[in-house]
């Protein structure tokens, strides 16, 4: 008997399944991409549970008749390509003939279809098996609904993700999609959240606010070159940068991809306009002949290949170079601005200012006791950061560099950003170098997180609204409540926008847009967010705003104070996110670095 046999149709159809599908987004992309190649100038969307429950795509393209659903549904089959010479110049979205049998074998599937208003037909299919083709009525275009995706393939059901992330990978394909069709219609009705709409527009610049938040909507546009060769898109100014690299969107002739030789190029491009470990936002479109790129590398048609990839790594490294280039000689007068006072550094208003120059002094610093973190309430009211680590003498004959116990003696600081002090260790006196800043970030992390210290509430007057777009707003609404506990109120807000009510006190002066962004920055990793993940990330983020910064002289009772709630630390060695806090050499280092001992 021979060993190797066809594998049926439906077994062969769920295996390219697993290319094509892996999760409800990369149907969405498919399912539009689909009724884009039919011409379609208006899109509704709709989904459930994330797109698991339900996926519906309805468009008004050129439609098919009832022979074309039947074939719609076979491997192999497609109107986009004919010969294999035409695969050298493909002008659609879609050409391999696979997303439909594939995403029809692992659910239950609606197709109806009409090529002009009124009859039409609507084919319905149940995880690869067709169980009924009957008539409809119904104006002309085509709908697609996707039901109880891998509902019978548990093994791959388990692999998606949460509702809460799944929703969001929708809003993420959503804007992708959208940017690079600016003169269609959509609507978007998912089931938690306010529904989107979206007119035609002339240029994808109209929809960056609406789709990615109000702080892209800065972005500036740019062209380079003339068809069929030309660059165009939209970048930050040099005073709009983030963290990551998750802000960058990348377009080949309309088709969303992923390409490292695009990312690489864009990376040597702004590396003279942002510093290292900041990272600008683009949209960048790409377009050149059919010819020069072959798309047809990856199942999901995520990436490309460039014929001269040598020749396209110049033209775009040049392109966004000049566009970078510009930006900054437009804003010179802007970053040449002298520093700001050191109380800028605080955002401090007069009464808060006034404040920091006379600090009140709260006592009970000692390491270990029982009464070190009982005047909390006191350093989260609406005193300047200043007045936290004031420390108070118990007696006046104590000199201010110097620990009541004797254990401490704070002998200065170097560039107003490093903590001198000698330390009484297990093995003698030691020297310890304390980063102040991040000393202050754990010590707040420690009061926030670990000891579950609630800070108080600053009411913004009048709230803030805060754009950050549909997608961003998938991912944090889960979280609102815990932002709630840790002092930031906020509730959706329209479309892709929060209302920030309030934020901690010590943060009341900050800028709750940016607040917010490094929290999403936070979230874009892959899979399932643990709550305690997440509270963890959170408090770790507030701590660090709210810790005085380097460059900020400390009067001696207060860096005295600091270090000694170091001391009290469960964690003194390294801040939340990692980085050693203080250096330590003993007698013994020195002396040997000096020679004195072997």
């Amino acid at each position: 008997m021979a060993k190797i046999r066809v594998l049926p149709d439906q077994v062969a159809n769920q295996i390219a399944a697993g290319e094509v599908v892996e999760r409800p987004s990369s149907v969405l992309k498919e399912l539009v991409e689909n009724a884009l190649d039919a011409g379609a100038r208006r899109l509704e969307i709709a989904w459930e549970e994330g797109g698991k429950r339900l996926l519906e795509v309805a468009d008004d393209g050129s439609g098919m008749a009832r022979d074309d659903l039947y074939l719609a549904l076979e491997r192999h089959a497609t109107s986009k390509v004919r010969t294999a010479d035409d695969l050298g110049h493909l002008g659609t979205f879609g050409f391999r003939g696979e997303a439909l049998p594939s995403i029809a074998s692992v659910s239950r599937f609606d197709l109806a279809s009409a090529e002009s208003d009124g009859a039409g037909h609507r084919l319905r299919c149940e995880f690869g098996v067709i169980r009924e083709v009957s008539p409809v009525s119904r104006s002309r275009g085509t709908t697609v609904a996707v039901r109880d995706l891998f509902a019978q393939l548990p093994a791959r059901r388990r692999f998606l993700k949460s509702t809460d992330t799944e929703h969001a990978q929708l809003w993420g394909t959503v804007a992708r999609l959208a940017l690079s069709s600016p003169g269609v219609h959509w609507t978007v009705r998912p089931d938690r959240g306010a529904p989107l709409v979206l007119p035609p527009v002339e240029d994808a610049g109209q929809r960056l606010a609406p789709l990615l938040g109000e702080k892209l909507g800065r972005l500036v546009p740019f062209v380079n070159g003339e068809p069929p060769w030309r660059l165009r898109g939209f970048v930050s100014p040099p005073d709009l940068s983030f963290r990551d690299r998750n802000h960058l969107y990348l377009f080949v002739n309309g088709r969303a991809v992923r390409d490292r030789l695009l990312l690489a190029a864009l990376s040597e491009a702004w590396s003279g306009t942002f510093a290292r470990g900041s990272y600008p936002a683009a949209v960048l479109f790409l377009e050149l002949p059919p010819e020069a790129v072959d798309v047809n590398v990856h199942p999901t048609k995520a990436e490309v290949r460039f014929r001269e990839p040598q020749r396209i790594f110049a033209w775009v490294r040049g392109g966004a170079e000049e566009a970078w280039a510009q930006l900054r000689g437009g804003l010179a007068s802007v970053l040449e601005l002298p520093p700001k006072p050191l109380e800028a550094e605080f955002e401090l208003d007069p009464s808060r200012r006034a404040a920091a120059q006379h600090p009140r002094l709260w006592s009970d610093h000692s390491v270990g006791a029982p009464g070190a973190y009982q005047a909390l309430d006191a350093a989260f009211s609406t005193r300047p950061l200043e007045t936290i680590y004031a420390y108070e003498p118990r007696s006046p004959g104590v000199a201010e560099n110097l620990d009541p116990s004797g254990a401490i003696r704070y002998l200065g600081s170097f560039q107003q950003t490093y903590l001198l002090a000698e330390i009484e260790g297990d093995r003698g006196p030691e020297l310890w170098i304390v980063d102040q800043h991040v000393a202050h970030e754990r010590v707040l992390f420690e009061r926030l997180f670990l000891r579950r210290h609630a800070p108080a509430i600053q009411a913004l007057m009048p709230p803030q609204v805060v754009q950050i777009g549909p997608e961003a707003l998938a991912r944090l609404v889960p979280f609102l409540s815990e932002l709630a506990a840790a002092g930031v109120e906020a509730e959706p807000f329209g479309d892709g926008a929060l209302v920030v009510r309030g934020l901690p006190d010590f943060l009341a002066d900050r800028d709750p847009q940016a607040l917010l962004e490094d929290l999403l920055a936070r979230l874009e990793r892959e899979g399932r967010v643990d709550l305690d993940v997440f509270r963890r990330d959170l408090n770790a983020e507030l701590a660090c705003r709210a810790a005085i910064k380097k460059h900020h002289a400390l009067p001696p009772e207060l860096a005295l104070g600091l270090i000694r709630d170091l001391l009290a630390c469960e964690v003194p060695n390294t801040c939340p996110h990692g980085r050693p806090i203080l250096k330590k050499l003993t007698l013994e280092d020195l002396e040997r670095s000096f020679g004195r001992r072997l």
